[in-house]
């Protein structure tokens, strides 16, 4: 139990104990505010929820940023990713801050105003991370309550930011114009990311000892990534899904083929760089992509990620059930197939319900005499 002292300016002093012990006090204006004060520490050092009134003034989110960083553990792509976010948004706006003052109104400001230059994705990312620093702070007492809870995003522009993230190919244009103006020692590595769904680094550190020719597959295992401008070969994937097996369309294993027979059979990695080492994915894009698709005459924005998202159009669109669509790309949950890679979740169960109807329509029990 803490005590109430006047003080000679005529204000009152709250004192008390924290649960460590340690002597504590604070000063208030009115006997009445010190009271209630008072109660608010007894009843949260019962409760076993005491936060130090003073620690979060002197905190800044700076500080219990790095704390957060040092204690976690996670894939070094990922640690990168979150240190550029940091970096780059949340600490030039929040690192100055005393914990105490980042009120729930100011975050859902700072929301608003990064999502009028951002896209909706890259504000998602940043609310993310502020919230787990805050997120530790509340688990460390420093605060009682994470004041991004409740912040609610912006919608996503969906006729322009995500028109302008996707494109898709269709069979043709892929086969008849982009395919085509790719080098013949590229080729590879393009049929495996549109005829396999493959992402960027499967497709970088795919291994010939992961290729099954004879039997029309490939086993995703090893990926290439980039971690602070080191190029490394991971020996496992993104996520668990992304572990799996992929069968390989005729087209594919035509250029897997002759690629393997074309003085390639020594190589470790189906597509790799003259000196065997994975290809970086700046330079490729610089030397390979952005010259093919100009070559083709296919719009300037169209991405290498491009043709994994065609991948999955072009099942969707052929009616493969959506769970084996999401097994083949690898997705964990069957939304992100859905809501990333085929628009709407209302195309796929349109095409759902207008394939059944035309089952229906060819079953004999309706088209029969007296039906």
């Amino acid at each position: 139990m803490g005590w109430i002292t006047p003080t000679p300016a005529g204000t009152y002093r709250v004192n008390w104990r924290d649960p460590a012990g340690k002597q504590r006090a604070k000063t208030l204006r009115t006997r009445k505010e010190a009271k209630a004060f008072l109660a608010e520490v007894d009843a949260d050092t019962v409760r076993g929820v005491y936060i130090d009134p003073h620690a979060a003034q002197r905190i800044l989110l700076r500080k219990q940023a790095d704390e957060w960083l040092a204690g976690r553990t996670v894939e070094l792509t990922t640690d990168e990713r979150t240190r550029s976010v940091l970096r780059t948004h949340v600490l030039p706006q929040w690192g100055a801050w005393p914990l105490a003052r980042i009120k729930h109104t100011a975050v859902q400001r700072w929301v608003r105003e990064l999502g009028q230059r951002r896209a909706t994705a890259t504000v998602a990312k940043c609310l993310n991370v502020l919230s787990l620093i805050l997120a530790s702070a509340v688990r460390s007492q420093l605060l009682a309550v994470n004041p991004c809870d409740g912040v609610t995003l912006p919608r996503a522009r969906q006729t322009g930011e995500r028109a302008d993230r996707m494109l898709t190919l269709t069979r043709d244009e892929f086969r008849a114009k982009l395919l085509p103006a790719v080098p013949a020692e590229h080729r590879a590595i393009v049929c495996l990311a549109a005829g396999c769904g493959l992402r960027w680094g499967e497709c970088a550190g795919l291994a010939w000892a992961a290729v099954d020719l004879a039997g029309a597959e490939l086993h995703v295992r090893q990926v290439a990534v980039e971690v602070s401008g080191r190029l490394m070969l991971r020996p496992y994937p993104k996520s668990r899904a992304g572990r799996r097996t992929v069968p390989l369309p005729a087209f594919v294993v035509a250029e897997l083929a002759a690629r393997h027979q074309d003085g390639q059979d020594g190589a470790e990695l189906v597509a790799s760089t003259r000196t065997g080492t994975p290809f970086r994915r700046s330079n490729f894009r610089r030397s390979v992509w952005t010259p093919a698709v100009t070559a083709s005459r296919l719009p300037a924005r169209l991405r290498f990620h491009d043709l994994r998202h065609s991948y999955a159009t072009w099942l969707v669109s052929d009616g493969v059930p959506i769970n084996v669509v999401a097994r083949l790309m690898g997705h964990e949950q069957i939304t992100t197939t859905l809501n990333r890679y085929t628009h709407d979740a209302r195309d796929y169960e349109d095409q759902q319900v207008r394939a059944v109807f035309k089952r229906l329509a060819a079953d004999d029990l309706l088209t029969s005499e007296g039906s």
